[in-house]
């Protein structure tokens, strides 16, 4: 049975980071009930489309929407939030992103939520974390994407570029971890009350998380007082991709084992003894006399000439793939990290599949998402609605029902 089946995930959500988490609880079988404003998540407007029959569907909504059900809702109108509660009651986990204050000011607080469901789990991902459980600082206000929590954090004088300039790795990483470290959090949380019972706050801050990710940076600077160089490890060398004949190759030598394993396969072991090079301090100390070294050695081989040389010597290496390259990867498909998706809409789509590997859970699956307002109908008849007030509530702007596709 899938572990997380039964479960009742109330999902607040709204752009990248509370998309991307709830997707995760809907992969071991929650059932995640997508609140979302009557015009429908801003992130499903964004990136390319697909058009059928009048109706659009979005690369986002395909990559983070699968095996959600859909209920459109405002809910700042009285009605809007009367439905939202009398929902509270059914669920196990209330799961938003929302901005602090705007839930505060539609009365949406963890002591509300507890006098509707006493044994509820509430996880918010924010910007900088909530008042309740622990200050949000004095940034607490700010609004915050991605990147504003990674150039709070230090992350983008982390990555390689000119120097004085801060660079950008393009990836939603404080989305991506953000959102799994607040999937952790509930599940620890649904974990403790199948124990101890009751209810449980979890709060995520976004900025919390880019620190985490940079904790190898910042704790050599804490403890050497030395900021470590942009784009390199900072404790081990050599680290990092060196050009070939066909491309660019990873070699990644963490601890001295590694460096006399390298220095035997290469056939230099001259280079074990070097005084330069015979520690990871030396070696980080000279690596770009090391680079040159290296650079010499790679770039008469092609990648794989190089990892058929030191992966039967035990050093880790692999080629740097580009983007076509790792969607034809053997090693992605074999482990169902490639799936379609066979949407009514958008026909058939590849996305990224479920890194997280569990017996009795098919990780080769991937549900389409919800049409905006799919579910509407169906939750509210749950909770006592019948459809002529089902249907006045869609008239004045409070939910949303879904458009039927023309017919044939």
């Amino acid at each position: 049975m899938q572990p997380l089946k039964n479960i009742r995930v109330l999902a607040l959500e709204n752009y990248y980071a509370g998309n991307i988490g709830s997707l995760i609880f809907t992969r071991f079988g929650a059932e995640v009930i997508k609140i979302e404003s009557p015009e429908g998540d801003n992130l499903r407007d964004v990136g390319p489309m697909r058009h059928k029959d009048g109706r659009k569907r979005g690369i986002s909504e395909l990559r983070t929407m699968g095996g959600k059900k859909s209920l459109p809702l405002n809910m700042d109108s009285a009605e809007g939030l009367e439905i939202l509660f009398a929902l509270v009651k059914t669920a196990d986990v209330v799961w938003t992103n929302m901005k602090p204050s705007s839930l505060i000011k539609l009365g949406i607080t963890y002591e509300s939520l507890k006098s509707r469901r006493p044994d509820i789990i509430y996880t918010t991902l924010s910007g900088f974390g909530h008042n309740d459980v622990v200050s949000q600082g004095p940034y607490g206000n700010w609004t915050a994407f991605d990147l504003i929590a990674q150039g709070l954090a230090g992350l983008q004088y982390r990555a390689d570029g000119p120097a004085g300039e801060p660079g950008n790795n393009g990836l939603p990483l404080g989305d991506q971890v953000t959102a799994t470290m607040a999937v952790l959090g509930t599940v620890m949380a649904l974990f403790r009350r199948t124990r101890e019972q009751g209810p449980q706050r979890v709060d995520v801050a976004m900025h919390d998380t880019m620190l985490m990710l940079n904790e190898l940076p910042l704790g050599l600077l804490g403890f050497t007082g030395n900021v470590p160089p942009r784009g390199r490890s900072g404790t081990s060398a050599p680290y990092g991709a060196y050009k070939t004949k066909d491309g660019y190759v990873n070699i990644a030598v963490g601890g001295d084992p590694i460096w006399r394993r390298l220095t035997a396969a290469m056939g230099r072991p001259d280079l074990t003894t070097d005084p330069r090079f015979a520690t990871s301090r030396g070696r980080v100390a000279h690596i770009d006399e090391l680079d040159v070294i290296l650079q010499a050695w790679t770039s008469d081989r092609t990648a794989m000439e190089v990892v058929a040389v030191l992966e039967p010597a035990t050093v880790p290496c692999a080629p740097v793939y580009t983007l076509p390259q790792v969607l034809e990867s053997p090693q992605v498909r074999a482990r169902n990290m490639l799936v379609t998706i066979d949407d009514p809409i958008a026909g058939q789509a590849q996305i990224i599949g479920n890194p997280i590997k569990m017996s009795g859970n098919d990780d080769g699956f991937a549900a389409p998402p919800p049409v905006l307002g799919a579910d509407s109908a169906a939750l509210l008849h749950e909770i006592g609605f019948d459809d002529e007030r089902i249907h006045a509530l869609a008239a004045r702007g409070v939910i949303r029902l879904p458009v039927k596709p023309p017919a044939d």
